[in-house]
């Protein structure tokens, strides 16, 4: 016995060191991968930007081979035309006119970078060419080039980039002079090059190394051409760009980083000179590109990883409050252990208790079904027998409605009641959420409800609302351990506290407790999803964050105010909605008979005995199967019923959602409506386009769902 005392009272401390490594586990699930990520962002980055600028300098060493052998060939072209020119007069050259032709223009052959070859006389005018025949004389003594040599220039000269008369085409001109047998000057020599051919080939390296950019530029900044082709871009690059900037220093290669003034982004840039021309090859890559190629590619990976790093911080955090509740209960057991019988009872009850609180959910759904059957029979009774013990009968309707709002807040409180807008007067709804609050704040505490009598109402889901008021009751219980008073007050708004640029016509819910308050510090932090000032394992901060929530939700607004030792006061402020006219559902007119044909496919037999009375009621002529495997045997034989309603839970190889997505493939025409009592279904299920209806439902409400059905069925 001793031994096993022992133990036990070891067994607290053991589980305080696993809850404190299961909590450095809960950081480090998060922290670590974050880090990793974080570290791989920033090494993928660096790995990039080191890689963009080897792409430059290696394209660039590309680039300026490909023109450096383009100025090379058409050098090599001088030294051939200047053969067929040398000694001979302009006379001598135009009468030979054809034949020089043909020898320029096969010299042109293969080489797509020449637009044409063209012989100009001493005073500038056209001698031949390698594009027409004959080419009528032209003076171009006005051209640059041909000044250039005219003026004394010896050797190739590069011409500033221009449109051609004839082509209208972007070009440069490699031109050199020639000399009669005395020296004296006797024309000019030019090779027209082509720009679109550079922005060809620059292109087509672009296409294997994307996000790159090429340029051809003279001395003085003037572009012959860029890839890719910026529409509205200048047309010469800036003078206080950083790339004129080194080119004024004499720097005829480099390697830099700056702005460019093509396209003003923040760029790796690199440039080389083209022999011994005043023509430079251009290389560069946008940073935000660069940016923006890494951010996706973490993005890629945050997508990647965020599924299984969730998964292992849901399980540590998992592990964690369950190390927790059962710290939490070894330390009950220690300060109570007087005998192992009464530990044991302990622990089991504990155990219980835990297991019902799993469970909770899973009944609440069960339990729609068995209050259908009540409703749906009570609804008979009153039809068959009215006014018999009708006091009684009124005291069961009752107990339904409260087992149902039972049921609805149990859901909310497991979180799978979907959202369900509804008109909601707070003069009605508001008193009884005293019944729910008042068992969790205890009765140390002094609940006050009150609704003022001209208080608009509101358009929100009621279980919402009400877990919001139960979330700001348990934080006023835990504030208050001595005891208190709590107020929940309902009003509308005033202008002052709408506050100006809000929308008018506002409901405000006071909810004002007697506590300890929260420091000024802490304040602005309360509405932070998980932020709690509670002590470990006592909250998870997600009260205020889900009250937030809902008032944003409905373009509303939460404040809070607190002072230490005072209390805290939460005010919700939501739109106010147009009052309704009140419909009671005991004075609903007879309904109109609908006369149609129903296959109902239900496996309850309780509730299908008390659905198919219900129908008939209704005028229709119902046909029962349990199965959907009978209703599908039924509908492919030909029996076609106007409705099919089926129950979604159902046993055998298909279940109601199954039945119809398969009858809405083979018949789609056919009109279809879906049952269920498990609350989580009913979003997923209209997503698929299908009317579904939430058990326990009342007789008008199927009336109204089939009425709804058969006035959108389609004519003929």
């Amino acid at each position: 016995m001793p031994e096993s005392l022992g133990a036990a009272k070891n067994a607290p401390r053991q589980a305080g060191e696993s809850v404190r490594w299961l909590r450095i586990l809960v950081m480090l699930s998060i922290a670590v991968p974050l880090f990793i990520y974080l570290v791989v962002g920033a090494v993928r980055y660096v790995g990039a930007r080191d890689d963009a600028a080897a792409r430059v300098n290696r394209s660039l060493r590309v680039a300026h081979e490909h023109a450096s052998k383009v100025i090379a060939a058409s050098e090599a072209l001088h030294d051939k035309v200047m053969v067929l020119v040398g000694g001979r007069s302009p006379a001598e050259l135009r009468s030979n006119e054809t034949a020089l032709h043909e020898a320029l223009r096969a010299r042109t052959v293969d080489q797509p970078q020449i637009q044409s070859i063209l012989i100009l006389d001493a005073q500038g005018k056209t001698v031949a060419s390698s594009r027409l025949l004959p080419f009528p004389v032209t003076d171009l003594s006005d051209g640059e080039y041909f000044k250039v040599h005219q003026q004394g220039y010896r050797g190739s000269y590069l011409s500033k980039p221009f449109v051609t008369r004839t082509s209208k085409e972007m070009v440069l001109n490699l031109s050199t002079g020639f000399y009669d047998n005395e020296g004296r000057f006797a024309g000019v020599i030019n090779v027209t090059l082509l720009t679109s051919y550079f922005s060809g080939y620059y292109a087509d390296l672009v296409a294997d190394d994307p996000g790159l950019a090429f340029n051809l530029f003279r001395e003085g900044g003037e572009i012959y051409t860029r890839w890719p082709h910026l529409p509205g871009g200048a047309d010469r690059l800036a003078s206080d760009g950083p790339v004129l900037t080194h080119l004024r220093k004499g720097e005829d290669f480099a390697q830099l980083r700056g702005v460019s003034s093509v396209s003003g982004e923040d760029s790796f840039l690199a440039y080389r000179r083209v022999n011994n021309y005043p023509l430079y090859v251009g290389t560069g890559m946008s940073l935000r590109a660069l940016r923006n190629d890494v951010l996706v590619e973490l993005g890629r990976l945050f997508a990647l990883g965020a599924l299984p790093v969730a998964a292992l911080f849901l399980t540590a955090t998992i592990a964690l409050r369950n190390a927790r509740t059962a710290l939490q209960t070894m330390e009950s057991l220690e300060r109570e252990i007087e005998t192992r019988h009464r530990a044991e009872e302990a622990l089991l009850q504990a155990q219980k208790l835990e297991a019902l609180g799993r469970l909770t959910g899973g009944v609440a759904h069960d339990f729609n079904n068995a209050l259908m059957v009540i409703s749906n029979n009570l609804h008979l009774i009153k039809r068959s027998a009215p006014g018999v013990a009708a006091k009684q009968v009124d005291s069961i309707a009752r107990a339904v409605k409260s087992a149902t709002n039972l049921t609805r807040q149990l859901l909310a409180f497991s979180r799978r009641q979907p959202l369900v807008a509804e008109h909601v007067v707070l003069q009605e709804k508001l008193p009884s959420i005293k019944d729910l609050v008042s068992p969790a704040v205890g009765s140390q505490i002094q609940l006050d409800v009150q609704v003022d009598a001209a208080t608009a109402p509101v358009t929100l889901d009621l279980a919402e609302l009400e877990l919001a008021l139960l979330n700001l009751a348990i934080n006023a219980r835990d504030a208050m351990p001595k005891g208190g008073s709590l107020s929940i007050v309902a009003r509308n708004a005033s202008a002052a506290e709408v506050g100006a640029g809000a929308s008018p016509g506002m409901v405000l819910i006071d909810v004002q407790d007697t506590g300890t308050g929260i420091s000024p510090e802490l304040i602005s932090k309360v509405f932070e999803p998980f932020f709690t000032t509670k002590a470990v394992g006592e909250g998870t901060g997600l009260g205020l964050s889900q009250v937030y929530g809902m008032c944003q939700r409905l373009n509303g607004r939460a404040e809070i105010f607190s002072e230490i030792g005072v209390g805290t006061r939460v005010r919700l402020l939501l739109p106010a909605a147009a009052p309704q006219a009140e419909q009671a559902l005991a004075s609903h007119p007879a309904l109109a008979p609908l006369s149609k044909t129903v296959l109902m496919v239900e496996d309850n037999e309780e509730v299908a005995a008390s659905l198919v009375p219900i129908l008939e009621s209704l005028g229709c002529q119902v046909t029962h199967v349990d199965r959907t495997a009978k209703a599908r045997h039924l509908l492919e034989r030909g029996e076609r019923p106007d409705i099919v309603l089926s129950d979604v839970v159902m046993p055998g190889d298909m279940d109601g959602v199954g039945l119809a997505q398969y009858i809405r493939q083979a018949w789609p025409r056919q009109q279809l409506l879906l049952m269920t009592g498990y609350a989580e279904q009913l979003d997923s299920i209209r997503n698929l386009g299908f009317e579904v209806l939430p058990k326990p439902c009342t007789p008008e409400m199927l009336y109204t769902a089939l009425a709804k059905l058969i006035r959108a069925q389609p004519q003929g």
